[in-house]
């Protein structure tokens, strides 16, 4: 499931592309994904003529804009966005936005997860904690409320409701250059090891970003190509392979958690 840092990615990619065109039309392909699509509101919001506007990222969501109005996108499984060659559609094209200078931008989704829904404000997509601002994060590390919670570290730091975009890549890419064992309950992690997840959290997301996200499985950037960041993982999806850290000798584990896999190394992450 795509993460902050390839949702970022798709914005900054679109925005680069597309903004400041104006919109000829959409077209819906089908009547639904994950939920139907309200296209009455939909189509005022890409009417003939309207500037399409540089979009942005809220959480896990990327949010297209127009100057009649918002769009929250959610990218599911397996959705994505790429230059649209349409009538020829791409495999799995669902909706099509065509500019008057004849490009147009597709919205592909083989697994069908994704939505589009119209929204008024940000605050409808999400309203918690910005993981790229060190002292958002701080103010939910310090909440009563999660510092004294029995659940796993791992699985408070992938609440969407508290903090809006870390998945299972990046949350265990964190925890590992932190030190911290994904299965230990946050009343069990120390003041300073959250004040270390809090510093450390927003640099990698960052450098996720610049490298355009982690390419693991169908995520591909706007044009096709893979992401980098899966190049620099330290733990995910290593298996049986050696600790990177100098002087480490451990070898990373895997193990199930919460219905999905979780990687560590048994001496950096006691």
């Amino acid at each position: 499931m795509p993460e902050l840092p390839e949702v970022e990615s798709f914005s900054q990619a679109i925005g680069r592309e597309f903004a400041g065109k104006k919109i000829r039309k959409v077209k819906f392909h089908r009547a639904d994904l994950r939920f139907p699509f309200d296209q009455p509101t939909l189509l005022k919001i890409f009417a003939p003529g309207a500037t399409f506007l540089f979009p942005c990222r809220i959480a896990k969501q990327l949010v297209l804009r127009t100057d009649q109005g918002m769009v929250a996108v959610s990218l599911g499984m397996s959705g994505s966005f790429l230059p649209s060659s349409y009538p020829k559609r791409l495999l799995h094209e669902h909706v099509t936005v065509l500019f008057d200078d004849d490009t147009a931008l597709g919205f592909v989704d083989p697994r069908r997860f994704g939505f589009w829904k119209p929204i008024q404000s940000y605050d409808e997509v999400s309203v918690a904690a910005d993981p790229l601002q060190v002292e958002s994060l701080l103010k939910v590390f310090e909440s009563r409320s999660f510092r004294h919670s029995q659940r796993s570290i791992k699985d408070a730091l992938m609440d969407q409701a508290l903090i809006g975009g870390l998945g299972n890549i990046y949350a265990l890419e964190c925890l590992f250059r932190v030190g911290v064992f994904p299965l230990r309950k946050c009343n069990r992690v120390k003041k300073a090891e959250y004040a270390h997840l809090a510093e450390i959290i927003p640099p990698m997301l960052l450098q996720a970003i610049d490298a355009g996200g982690s390419t693991v499985s169908t995520y591909r950037r706007l044009h096709g190509d893979a992401g980098g960041f899966q190049e620099l993982h330290l733990v995910y999806d290593r298996e049986d392979a050696p600790c990177l850290k100098s002087h480490c000798k451990g070898i990373i584990k895997r193990v199930a958690q919460s219905g999905r896999s979780s990687w560590w190394c048994p001496r950096c992450q006691k």
